[in-house]
């Protein structure tokens, strides 16, 4: 069940398709933001297009380790557009990547403090395959960094490394899940933790990570919170459309 008026539409596409797509845009008098450090400020209801280009994945240093994703993803090199509205409506016929809306979701199993299960979702070969070795360097962050990290974020009473099992542990589910529920379309993983425990969630809502499940439920990070004003605590739908980067060549 859907609540409240929040929906994104996301598209992925190649850099000839988002420049021929930028200029009539422009044309027509409409503005595009472009967001040039937290790649997440597109999802904020305050913006109604924005967009996302390669460089700006690490451009931003305190996303910038968990950013590494894109450019070991089928994305990499790619511009993301972001829009309050399908951008048919402008007359394009592109397909969304995802359609991004807030649900009323509370999930009945969670693996709370169990380190057991969250060492476990993080030794399968599925995630440790997936996962760029630069998210997993967090030896190379000083205490300094760390330290701001959380400071920024606004997070407290967890040491980074205990904190940074638990965000490896979420990204996980959303490739071999063990947190989901059955539907018609299949299963829908969903974050197995809150607000301050997530991190980097536009891997989920761009679907960077998870790509291969029909719909996700996924909670907004810190970051995501802070930057797009997202409901803090509070799961949103992912609906994938279409796998397809939109391409007019």
């Amino acid at each position: 069940m859907t609540v409240d008026m929040y929906t994104k539409f996301t598209y992925w596409m190649d850099k000839q398709t988002f420049l021929v797509m930028h200029k009539t845009l422009s044309e027509m008098g409409i503005p595009l933001y472009e967001t040039r450090k937290a790649i997440c400020l597109p999802l904020s209801n305050k913006i109604a297009l924005g967009y996302v280009t390669p460089e700006a994945w690490s451009n931003f240093d305190i996303c910038k380790r968990q950013l590494s994703w894109y450019s070991a993803s089928q994305f990499a090199g790619r511009y993301l557009l972001i829009s309050g509205t399908d951008i048919n409506g402008y007359g394009f016929d592109f397909k969304p990547s995802t359609i991004i809306s807030k649900v009323k979701f509370k999930p009945r199993k969670l693996p709370g403090s169990d380190n057991g299960k969250i060492k476990e979702l993080t030794d399968r070969k599925s995630f440790m395959l997936s996962c760029p070795s630069t998210f997993k360097d967090i030896e190379s962050m000083d205490n300094g960094m760390q330290l701001r990290w959380l400071k920024i974020m606004g997070i407290g009473g967890i040491t980074f490394k205990d904190l940074f099992a638990f965000q490896c542990a979420n990204h996980a589910n959303f490739i071999e899940p063990d947190y989901f529920i059955d539907s018609e379309e299949g299963p829908i993983p969903y974050s197995i933790g809150v607000t301050k425990q997530v991190c980097s969630a536009c891997l989920e809502f761009f679907n960077i990570i998870g790509a291969n499940f029909k719909k996700k439920f996924v909670v907004p990070c810190p970051g995501a919170v802070l930057f797009a004003g997202m409901s803090v605590n509070t799961y949103y739908e992912v609906k994938t459309i279409s796998l397809d980067l939109i391409s007019l060549a």
